[in-house]
């Protein structure tokens, strides 16, 4: 499963980039939809990413996490109900408005599965001080020095 999400993604960016590069010149209605259309495919590789982070997550989601996943899902599908209304019947200005709903809600849902990640390993190297005989004759010299004196830069 693993392997097949992050093919969708690799997909998704490439088809994606196509698109853009397909639809720059926007001479014809077409390369105007293929432009305004371009960042759905980015979207699924989001989607996709989201999922394999939720597969690999080491904490199960709380009530809250539970709240903004849905809350974020309803915002994505929201989204994709405008884009598909601004181009069946409505203005089709509505489409750039969808598109930013799609993409909150998935900051939102990628925000919840980022806090849910496994904790990485960390190592914490401490210097410890080291009370020798020799250190305290190395104090006892620096004591000695004139206090008075500025140090040349």
């Amino acid at each position: 499963m693993r392997v097949i999400l992050s093919a969708v993604a690799l997909a998704g960016v490439l088809v994606g980039v196509a698109m853009v590069l397909i639809g720059l010149p926007e001479a014809t209605p077409g390369q105007t939809v293929l432009l305004e259309l371009s960042s759905l495919p980015m979207s699924v590789s989001v989607g996709a990413g989201i999922l394999l982070l939720h597969r690999s997550a080491g904490r199960p989601l709380g009530p809250r996490s539970r709240a903004v996943v849905i809350i974020g899902s309803a915002g994505v599908a929201f989204g994709l109900v405008m884009m598909a209304w601004a181009y069946a019947f409505g203005p089709r200005g509505f489409v750039h408005s969808g598109q930013f709903l799609v993409w909150l809600g998935l900051l939102a849902i990628l925000l919840v599965m980022l806090r849910r990640r496994r904790a990485g390993r960390s190592t914490h190297f401490t210097l410890l001080a080291d009370t020798t005989d020799d250190d305290q004759a190395d104090t006892d010299d620096d004591d000695a020095a004139d206090r008075d004196q500025t140090p040349s830069l």
